[in-house]
């Protein structure tokens, strides 16, 4: 128990910086969210230099209705730049500067469509203005028709490689 006390009285005697905000998990489901991410997220760019592309992938939630994709929104943000995607003409496909597009469907429940149905996962692709340099924290927000948006916060990689750049979780 003596050992213990130290530790907690000593905690705020060492010279460390401020702590910074404590920011809620960005992978916690939160009340009235409807889809989730599966896996990593992961980015594309310039070796050495920036990532442009951003990946992930969506599933709905247990014992939620089918989202229409067609009716969401994407916000990126990173420490800089805050800007709204637009999506690809059709949904589907791999994204232009400043959109998103759907660039993979798993699971696909009967006909080909643009509604996240369950079982399915849509892997989304955006491609924000402002190129991303290496240990810069982003948060991407998906907003869909009802429902909690989905958040996503992550820091980009110390090291930026051409491909599969995984995003470290807050």
């Amino acid at each position: 128990m003596g050992m213990l006390a130290a530790v907690i009285l000593c905690a705020g005697c060492l010279d460390e910086e401020p702590d910074m905000p404590v920011l809620p998990p960005s992978d916690v489901v939160q009340p009235g969210q409807v889809i989730t991410t599966t896996g990593d997220v992961t980015g594309d760019g310039i070796a050495g230099g920036t990532i442009d592309t951003l990946t992930f992938t969506v599933k709905l939630l247990p014992g939620e209705k089918p989202v229409d994709m067609e009716r969401i929104s994407i916000i990126y943000a990173d420490t800089i730049k805050t800007e709204t995607l637009i999506p690809v003409e059709g949904y589907i496909g791999d994204p232009p500067t400043s959109t998103w597009g759907i660039i993979n469907v798993a699971n696909q429940a009967g006909a080909p469509n643009n509604r996240l149905e369950a079982q399915e996962e849509f892997t989304i692709r955006i491609n924000p203005k402002a190129y991303l340099p290496a240990n810069r924290m982003i948060t991407i927000v998906v907003r869909t028709p009802s429902g909690t948006p989905l958040t996503i916060r992550r820091i980009a990689p110390p090291a930026v490689l051409k491909e599969n750049n995984v995003f470290i979780p807050l």
